[in-house]
């Protein structure tokens, strides 16, 4: 995801700009097409988007609002999509049946938790404006700068979390845990 992500945002970013210059030489004002424009595809993105989802994968859509889940729960792959909200998963109890989940997670604005026994490998990918993580004890991203990370003995770990991140503004945080 790591490439993908930073090929939207930098492509959203590179247009912007360009509608932003064309606006100002030729004095349009896009604002009244660029808005109602973006109003009506992010409606039939949310209408199309769990269509081209396989049938394996949870997704979870909402506009403002929290996420939670925890105690006892069977994880499969979960695309959450977020405008503005909290995303706290605890994965003490959760019953991972496969060796390897992805959690892909698209919001603008968000407050992310995850829980993790030690035993799970994590493997994170965040791109972003401004991104802020600690994850275990390590800080990391800042503005603009994308975040790569993967745990300690992640390649050898029996049951393995992939997170792929894209938000404009992100806070992240994953604690640790005993293995129960």
């Amino acid at each position: 995801m790591q490439n993908r992500g930073q090929l939207i945002l930098g492509g959203l970013l590179i247009l912007f700009g360009i509608l932003f210059l064309i606006s100002n030489f030729f004095n349009i004002d896009f604002g009244a097409i660029c808005w109602p424009t973006l109003i009506i595809l992010v409606g039939v993105w949310i209408i199309v988007r769990p269509r081209m989802v396989s049938e394996e994968t949870d997704l979870r859509m909402w506009v403002f609002g929290n996420h939670y889940q925890r105690g006892e729960w069977s994880p499969k792959d979960q695309e959450i999509w977020s405008f503005i909200g909290d995303i706290n998963l605890d994965f003490s109890q959760a019953d991972l049946d496969k060796p390897e989940t992805t959690l892909k997670i698209y919001c603008f604005v968000a407050d992310i938790d995850l829980t993790l026994p030690k035993d799970i490998g994590l493997s994170v990918s965040w791109v972003g404006f401004v991104t802020d993580g600690r994850i275990y004890a390590e800080r990391l991203g800042g503005f603009a700068s994308p975040v790569h990370y993967m745990s300690e003995g992640y390649e050898a770990a029996e049951k393995k979390l992939n997170v792929d991140i894209l938000s404009f503004v992100g806070d992240f945080k994953v604690h640790s845990i005993e293995a129960a």
